[in-house]
Order: C-alpha cells, then sequence, then structure tokens
C-alpha cells in the first residue's frame, strides 16, 4: 500500500535535490575553512583586478596632471598619488574581504543545514519502513 507521508517527503527531498540540492551539494564537498579560504581567494583576485582596471582608468583621466608633476620633478605629489591609490586598495580589499567572510559562512552554515534535513528526511522515510513492516507482520 502507498503511504501518502512517504511520498509527500520523497516529493519535498526531490525538489530540494534538483534545484537548491546541487548547490549545497557542492558547498558541503568542502571543508567550512576551505570553502571560505577559496571564496576569499576567488573575491581577493576579482577585487585585484577590478582595482587595477579602475586605477588605470583613474590614471588615464589624471594623466594631464601626472605628466605635470614628472615634469616638475615633483617626487611629492607622486608619493601622495602613490598612497592614495594603495590606501584605496586597502580598504576595499578590507571591506570586500569581510563581505565574502560573513556571506561564505552563511552560505556554509545553510547549505550544512539543508543538507542536515535531508539526511533527516532519510532516516524519516527509512524509520517508518520498519514500522511498517512490524504492522503487516
Amino acid at each position: 500500500m502507498i503511504n501518502e507521508k512517504k511520498v509527500a517527503v520523497m516529493t519535498r527531498m526531490a525538489a530540494y535535490e534538483a534545484g537548491e540540492g546541487r548547490k549545497d551539494e557542492t558547498v558541503c564537498s568542502y571543508f567550512r575553512s576551505d570553502y571560505v579560504g577559496l571564496q576569499l581567494v576567488k573575491t581577493w583576485l576579482a577585487t585585484t583586478a577590478a582595482y587595477a582596471i579602475l586605477a588605470g582608468i583613474r590614471l588615464l583621466y589624471r594623466m594631464d596632471s601626472l605628466t605635470d608633476s614628472l615634469y616638475a620633478a615633483d617626487g611629492n605629489a607622486l608619493m601622495e598619488l602613490g598612497s592614495g591609490f594603495l590606501l584605496g586598495y586597502v580598504v576595499l580589499c578590507v571591506v570586500y574581504l569581510s563581505a565574502a567572510w560573513i556571506i561564505s559562512h552563511i552560505t556554509y552554515r545553510r547549505a550544512y543545514r539543508a543538507r542536515a534535513r535531508l539526511e533527516q528526511l532519510l532516516q524519516e522515510i527509512d524509520g517508518s519502513e520498519d514500522e511498517e513492516d512490524e504492522e503487516e507482520s
């Protein structure tokens, strides 16, 4: 006989595994520290590339004043420009890496809990099979 409760649980499990389950399985395949570290490295690389592009655009925009500083042999202006770029890079990295650390921890926790719920549903199905066999005997 078909157990409607079991069918409902299995339907929820199939829907989860077809959608969010694939992402959660990928996330849970790592240890927490490895997953967070990987996300931080990816964020750092993307932030560095984006800042390099933005810094290049800013340098092109300020090329006129930059060449004036070079011809005037004013090393102080170049040091201020360089320290401004470095400070901007450090602040941008700190902000983005902090956000990535928080988001990756939350993502891992949610995926781990979802996988734990899936395991609990599997146990529920296994337990209900044992109870049915005992009732039929």
